[in-house]
Parts: structure tokens; sequence; C-alpha cells
């Protein structure tokens, strides 16, 4: 059979087709809100930079360079730049920065993941069974809520000594357990309401296990507020971050962090005030834009406030 005059689709034609669609999806976010748009503009360069920190930055985060609370802009021996200068052990501020931000980030982007993941799963479960399982599940949650999250994470940090890797591990896993009852708290409340919802009662029906019911809908359906505090608390991740270091109980120098740049600079304030503006800055713009994208989710995915100005 002659396949003359005809014409087989390509796989050219769905992906022009997905990349107008996403071109017109930005173009939409982008009109509506510009100031989200902006701020993830700089999470994305800030994301960037500390992901290639060691490309970027000119020194090695330890490496001493000789020179003590160098100026910004002052050349080294070997004809470097110290864009920020260097602190009291002459080690770069700028590369302390880039790769102290690198370790915020994990812990901001890390720890809310988690927490907030482990917290929905237990809220979501305890508005399904109801009964002694919420009961439960519930005066957990009150007891964590009870308690500020500083002085939870201070409070399963301090009985332990780990370094460098078990360190960074343990702090994740602090902020994760002080995070997951503002989770677990807020997702019960929407599944309070997806359980009544008819596909849920048609799963019943066909019998359709507590499992599949839970992960296979009641989860999916929960994702807009999931995301959008996921993207609220990578800000109050970094910040419960830095003040844990700040107060000597996060992340330990060497390791650079925005908390302990700020820790170890505190005492040379008056004369060298770059020292606490760097990285006092990057922690203020992306917490900054965090929140600003993480409303403009809120704005976008929950159908009440749609067309809302």
């Amino acid at each position: 059979m002659s396949q003359a005059g005809l014409s087989f689709p390509t796989s050219a034609a769905p992906a022009d087709r997905l990349s107008r669609r996403a071109g017109r999806t930005i173009g939409r976010f982008w009109s509506r809100y510009p100031s989200a748009s902006i701020a993830l503009v700089v999470l994305t360069i800030v994301l960037g930079a500390t992901i290639l920190a060691n490309v970027v930055s000119p020194f090695k985060p330890n490496e001493r360079q000789g020179i003590r609370f160098a100026e910004p802009f002052t050349t080294s021996q070997d004809g470097r730049m110290h864009i920020l200068g260097t602190d009291r052990i002459t080690r770069d501020l700028f590369s302390r920065l880039l790769h102290g931000g690198r370790i915020s980030l994990i812990v901001g982007l890390v720890a809310p993941t988690l927490g907030i993941t482990v917290g929905a799963l237990l809220g979501i479960t305890g508005a399904y069974f109801g009964g002694i399982t919420d009961l439960i599940i519930q005066r957990l949650t009150d007891t964590l809520m009870a308690i500020p999250s500083i002085i939870l994470a201070m409070a399963i940090i301090i009985p332990f000594e780990f370094e460098g890797e078990f360190d960074l591990a343990l702090v994740i896993i602090a902020l994760s357990i002080a995070i997951s009852p503002y989770a677990s708290r807020l997702l019960r409340s929407h599944a309070l309401v997806l359980r009544s919802m008819q596909y849920v009662e048609a799963a019943r029906a066909i019998g359709a296990s507590n499992n599949r019911i839970i992960l296979r809908h009641l989860v999916p359906n929960s994702w807009a507020p999931w995301i959008v505090m996921l993207a609220v608390n990578v800000g109050n991740a970094i910040v419960l971050e830095a003040s844990l270091s700040y107060l000597g109980v996060g992340i330990s120098p060497p390791t650079a962090s925005w908390g302990n740049l700020l820790t170890g600079a505190a005492n040379y304030f008056a004369d060298n005030p770059h020292l606490v503006y760097a990285p006092g800055l990057m922690i203020t713009i992306v917490v900054l834009c965090s929140n600003i994208f993480g409303d403009a989710l809120r704005d976008m995915l929950d159908p009440r406030l749609r067309g809302a100005d």
C-alpha cells in the first residue's frame, strides 16, 4: 500500500505546543504577579550562584590570605580581588558567603520539604481515620506547637555534638520536627473537607483500600496548600538556621553558613560593618523573595482568591 501523500505527526509538534503553552503561562504569571516574578528571578540567581560557588568564588572558603580585615575590593598578593574583603582570620568573605549560602539554602529547602511532608501525611491520615488516631496525632501536634520552634530545635540539637555532615543533618532533622506540626494542622483541616467528597465515597464503594484513598486521592488534591506552605517556610527555615548558628548550636565552624558568618562578625561591627551587612542582607533578600513568591503561589492556586486584586 502506497504511503504517498500521507503525513505523520512528528515529535516536534507536541514539543512546540508545550513550549508555547509554557511561554503563555510564564507571560500570564509575569503580568499578574510582577513582584513574585522578580522575586523568583532573584531566588534563581542566588541559588545558581551558591550551586556554582566553586566556580564563581575567587578563593576557597577556608583559605587564609594573610590580610586581616581587608577592605572590600582589595587586591590579594596573587592579583585576585577580595570583593567583600576578608574576615578576622584572613578568609575571603565573598567566597565564604557563597559557600555559606549553599549550606543555608540546603537547610532552607530540605528541612521544610521533610517536615511538611511528614506533618502533612500525619494530618491527612488523622483527618481520614478520625477517632482515636486523629486524637493521638492532634495531641502530639498540640504539644509540639506549644513549644517555640527555636527552643524545640535547640532541645533536639544540644544533647548531640555532631560535626561536619552529621551536624548539618542534625540541624535539618531538628528544623523538620519544628515545622511539621504546623503542616499537620493545616493539611488536616484541608483533608477534613476532602474526605467527604464524592470521589472519596466512590473509591470506598468500589473497595479501594485506605492507603490507596489517602495516597491516590487525598494527597494529590492537597498539593496546593502543600506547595504554598513549602514556599513560605523556606524563608522561615533559613531564619531558624541562622538563629541557631548565631546562638552557637547550629552549623559549626569552619563550615560556613549565613548564621555563623553573622556570629563571627558581631564583635567587629563597629570597625567592619560590611562583615555583618553581607550575610544579613542575603538572609533578608532570600526570606523576602521566598515569602513574596509563596504569597503569589497561594493566590494562584487557591480558587477562592483567583481574580482577586
